[in-house]
């Protein structure tokens, strides 16, 4: 499984105008329309349909699509997941 995760400078943002929940939702939509899912806060899980390939072009597509995104993103990294284990039972025991 392939994951993208991103962090959006919000200073940038608001210098530029920017409605930050109206980017962040924008960038929601687009990431769930092009197979990923979001996962919390700029986390984002690919679903079967992604690749490494299909990965990289979702985040191009996205610079230009949402200009803002490319102007403003501090960080943005393409993640490999060997394994998503729920963590919460082992939280749960302990308390």
């Amino acid at each position: 499984m392939y994951a993208v995760t991103f962090d959006l400078d919000t200073n940038c943002l608001n210098e530029n105008g920017v409605n930050l929940s109206k980017v962040y939702s924008d960038i929601r939509k687009f990431m769930e329309q092009h197979g990923f899912k979001w996962q919390q806060g700029s986390v984002y899980f690919g679903d079967e349909t992604i690749n490494a390939v299909t990965c990289v072009a979702t985040v191009q597509i996205l610079a230009k699509q949402i200009p803002c995104f490319a102007d403003c993103v501090k960080d943005v990294r393409m993640l490999k997941i060997e394994e998503n284990n729920d963590l919460m039972p082992a939280i749960k025991i302990v308390l």
